[in-house]
């Protein structure tokens, strides 16, 4: 009889023990903030590189665009424009006149806003070899350009008048070329040309 009366006294107790804990303690509640501060610390990182890394492929679907667009130009006139609006390059951008209106031009990745025409800057290429030419410090790894501009130049031939070749060259966020990397993690400069 006592044993019975003293098991059921304990049950009672640790019942009444388990009915007053509805909670948490504050070092478990300190804890898991703690354990969730840690992710958010090591994905924002992350979310940063992804986000940067969607605004240099969208720059370099913007160029791609841009380039149908001197084909286009190239297919009706018979050469490449020197100057990319001056030649009525803009007006073959979807919803454009032909010489008449400027299309709608891409959406440039980091300001969020159409493209200004400014921010298609021209050039001239002194060598033909230069329009191709990948290699880090070369005539297309250039820098002080804002992020999401381009810069388009052409090749005109000695003792021709028109241009014959095209190079097309988008700028990342640090306003420097656009780069990509070999399997050897060497620099390469992303370009686009004929």
């Amino acid at each position: 009889m006592e044993q019975e009366t003293l098991f059921e006294s304990k049950s009672v107790n640790l019942s009444a023990i388990s009915n007053n804990q509805k909670g948490f303690t504050l070092i478990e509640l300190l804890m898991v903030i703690s354990i969730l501060g840690l992710v958010l610390a090591m994905s924002i990182p992350n979310y940063n590189l992804y986000r940067e890394r969607a605004r240099n492929a969208a720059l370099k679907s913007n160029m791609h665009q841009v380039s149908v667009v001197i084909e286009v130009f190239h297919l009706e006139k018979g050469y490449y424009a020197d100057d990319f609006y001056e030649d009525g390059f803009g007006a073959l951008f979807p919803g454009g006149k032909w010489d008449q209106e400027l299309g709608k031009l891409p959406t440039n990745p980091w300001t969020g806003k159409e493209m200004d025409p400014d921010e298609i800057d021209t050039d001239e290429y002194d060598d033909l070899a230069d329009i191709a030419n990948t290699s880090e410090n070369g005539p297309n790894d250039d820098w002080g350009y804002e992020p999401g501009e381009m810069r388009y130049g052409v090749y005109s031939p000695p003792g021709r008048a028109e241009a014959t070749n095209w190079g097309l060259i988008g700028f990342d966020r640090s306003g420097q070329s656009l780069r990509d990397f070999s399997p050897e993690h060497e620099v390469i400069i992303f370009v686009l040309h004929n």
